[in-house]
């Protein structure tokens, strides 16, 4: 299994409605075939040093190959390009092969 994580903070003073619209495209992005589990949450520990990320999101697939298909895909890019970096602050990512 192939795990891709994000963590990640959305711009500074983006309207509720927007920060909803962001998010629910998002997860829009568990459609795409490859993705085995998808989950896009608001970290629950108050900001700070030791938890400086508002947002995570995990994507599951079955391997190294099916996560190429998933950066490729069509939707995962007019998402990302679209929503989620207009959007964003700052993020870091994390692949792990389990």
């Amino acid at each position: 299994m192939h795990r891709h994580t994000v963590l990640f903070n959305l711009k500074d003073g983006l309207a509720e409605s927007e920060t909803k619209r962001v998010i629910d495209s998002l997860r829009t992005l568990k459609t795409i075939s490859v993705v085995k589990g998808m989950m896009i949450e608001k970290n629950k520990l108050p900001a700070g040093p030791k938890a400086p990320f508002e947002w995570l999101m995990v994507a599951d697939f079955a391997n190294d190959a099916d996560r190429e298909v998933y950066e490729k895909d069509a939707h995962h890019v007019k998402v990302i390009k679209g929503d989620f970096v207009p959007a964003v602050k700052d993020y870091i990512i994390s692949d792990v092969n389990y």
